[in-house]
């Protein structure tokens, strides 16, 4: 559970603040355990010269200190990597202390601002981006971007337990890259976590959105509308072996939990509803016949209003009813049409063409 700290260490001024439920008295048998995201990611095939027992003493063996990754270059620390996330503007983090041990990070928090698709970073993606503040490298290129967002969350506490809290900011349109879809899908939340009420409205939300003609999962399109929030943390594990003889690979798997202190109201079923009227370019499309009848009667509908005297909105009706009659003689025709081409393919006939029906060869 994240802790409170009584001093904290701010890399840049967070642009939004965190909606707390209302104060009151959890009930005592409730719990909010981290749940495995039953997914990893390979960190270090094991090699006898960095093996160790204990996982957190190989990695000291075999990257340089501070590292949870191979690194590319010694300079491309997890320090370079919060920087261009922070410089280029696109999260806001804070770190909370350990009031005894002001070295020690018992967790800390990431408010999502941004993520830049290629299009916004320039027209050459390999060309370096200066820092606004002095450092070594002095910039970064859009992949180094990218990287940025999964590398950054590589912090650990010497006690490794160490915990992100991530949330979205509030009234804020996102246009996420095809790639972080990836990246929602191992940093992300599941709804296995979900408290009763955001599961109500989840639910609704699901059932309004038209994910269909959406490039973004459900999931993500609810958190980042809603401004919601989760807690993600990483251990390492070693991967299960055939042979005794052989060497593990080092692992890292992920596992989540919900904030409990959010205010769960702030997206329910009825917030979920005024949130479509507000976007109801995201709403699932109706029945087909159901949409284009109501398109129609929005068009007729200010087609009519224009109308200034009794004689132009006659015309007007008179024009109205024959292009639904042309309209309703189209839609026959094709039914014919349909009903014709489906007894062609009934009748033995047509289906023995292809067997070059009535061919002589002689």
């Amino acid at each position: 559970m994240i802790q409170n700290a009584s001093m904290t260490k701010t890399t840049t001024n967070p642009k939004g603040k965190l909606p707390l439920a209302k104060a009151q008295t959890p009930p005592t048998n409730q719990t909010n355990n981290y749940i495995y995201k039953n997914n990893f990611l390979t960190v270090l095939h094991m090699e006898p010269e960095f093996w160790d027992k204990n996982p957190f003493k190989a990695t000291t063996k075999a990257f340089p200190s501070g590292f949870h990754y191979k690194p590319t270059t010694i300079l491309k620390t997890r320090t370079f990597y919060e920087l261009i996330l922070v410089d280029s503007n696109s999260v806001s983090i804070k770190y909370f202390k350990d009031p005894k041990n002001q070295t020690f990070n018992t967790h800390s928090t990431i408010q999502i601002l941004k993520v830049l698709q290629p299009r916004h970073f320039g027209l050459d993606l390999n060309k370096g981006k200066r820092f606004s503040v002095p450092f070594d490298p002095v910039g970064y290129t859009y992949w180094d971007y990218v990287d940025a967002w999964t590398k950054v969350f590589w912090h650990q506490n010497t006690r490794f337990k160490h915990s992100w809290l991530m949330y979205f900011k509030t009234n804020t349109i996102y246009n996420f890259p095809n790639w972080f879809l990836q990246w929602w899908d191992f940093f992300g939340p599941i709804p296995k976590i979900f408290p009763e009420i955001i599961q109500q409205g989840f639910a609704q939300f699901e059932r309004q959105y038209n994910s269909q003609e959406s490039r973004i999962p459900v999931d993500l399109k609810y958190f980042s509308s809603f401004a919601l929030s989760w807690i993600f943390s990483w251990q390492y594990r070693y991967s299960k072996t055939e042979k005794t003889s052989q060497y593990p690979s080092l692992q890292r798997h992920t596992f989540v939990k919900w904030w409990t202190q959010f205010d769960s109201s702030k997206a329910d079923p009825e917030q979920v509803k005024l949130w479509f009227q507000s976007h109801p370019e995201f709403l699932k499309a109706a029945d087909p016949k159901t949409s284009l009848f109501l398109n129609q009667k929005s068009h007729l509908a200010a087609f009519l209003a224009g109308t200034k005297s009794k004689e132009i909105l006659t015309k007007n009706l008179k024009e109205v009813l024959q292009m639904l009659q042309q309209e309703e003689e189209g839609s026959s025709s094709k039914k014919e049409e349909t009903s014709s081409a489906e007894e062609e393919e009934e009748d033995p006939f047509y289906q023995n063409e292809d067997d070059c029906f009535g061919i002589c060869l002689d």
